[in-house]
């Protein structure tokens, strides 16, 4: 997937009523699946509603940052920086792997701000230092979007503020 259609996907997805209704959507269902377990008795019921319950607690944590990300790249403010993105692998019990992707921010070769990046879609990126185009808005400190010569990336988590980076 080139760049211009990562940024294209991007804002579809961040700019749509499906993100806006997603969080209370899956809240109510799984208040709805408690109270149906409770009327019913049956404990498949209970089951789906915890696995709703993780769900929600995913969707509540990605989604601001998806928001952002499209704002980000429709009204944000650009400045230039680095990014030192490292690769984090790990095997579960079931022996499945997974790949983490968390990237160091500089600007004017200062370290600002640690972040695990959501898994990038339709590109896979390499570990070391490359230039960036930062992307702000106003309300959030980080920056919201990272955009490389190959793909855009932007936090999955509120990212967290180096020890001793300035700015």
């Amino acid at each position: 997937m080139t760049l211009d259609e990562q940024i294209t996907e991007l804002r579809r997805m961040g700019s749509g009523r499906i993100l806006y209704w997603a969080r209370p959507g899956v809240v109510v269902l799984s208040a709805g699946l408690v109270l149906a377990g409770a009327f019913t008795g049956n404990l498949i019921f209970y089951g789906m509603a915890i696995a709703f319950a993780l769900i929600s607690f995913a969707i509540c944590n990605t989604t601001p940052h998806i928001s952002n990300a499209a704002r980000g790249l429709r009204e944000g403010i650009k400045q230039k920086g680095d990014v030192e993105i490292s690769i984090h692998q790990w095997t579960d019990a079931e022996s499945n792997q997974y790949e983490s992707y968390k990237g160091l921010i500089l600007m004017d070769n200062q370290p600002l701000w640690q972040m695990e990046f959501v898994q990038p879609q339709n590109w896979q990126p390499k570990e070391g230092r490359y230039p960036a185009e930062l992307f702000f808005i106003r309300g959030v400190e980080w920056p919201v979007v990272l955009i490389t010569s190959d793909g855009l990336l932007y936090p999955r988590l509120k990212p967290g503020r180096v020890p001793g980076g300035q700015r």
